[in-house]
């Protein structure tokens, strides 16, 4: 998988509210939205280099996050006034 860091967006919402495992230790929920290129095995390796950075930056254990991964269609995508 090319990731091209021109299209790369991420959005971090610190301080909401959330419960995980009954409880309000740090925790964290992601979604990863690619235009293609997904699959179980690049799914797996994004889960462990996102599971580090979480921990290693943010302290969040890797036990403590989800992370929902969506591949969809470049015409399911609009931008610059039109799709991909």
């Amino acid at each position: 998988m090319v990731v091209l860091p021109q299209y790369v967006m991420i959005v971090l919402k610190g301080s909401v509210p959330m419960a995980f495992g009954g409880t309000q230790e740090p925790a964290a929920y992601g979604k990863l939205v690619s235009i293609g290129g997904l699959d179980p095995d690049v799914n797996k390796k994004l889960s462990a280099g996102i599971a580090s950075i979480l921990e290693s930056k943010l302290y969040v254990p890797e036990s403590r996050f989800y992370l929902k991964f969506s591949d969809s269609k470049r015409s399911d995508f609009g931008w610059n006034g039109s799709t991909f």
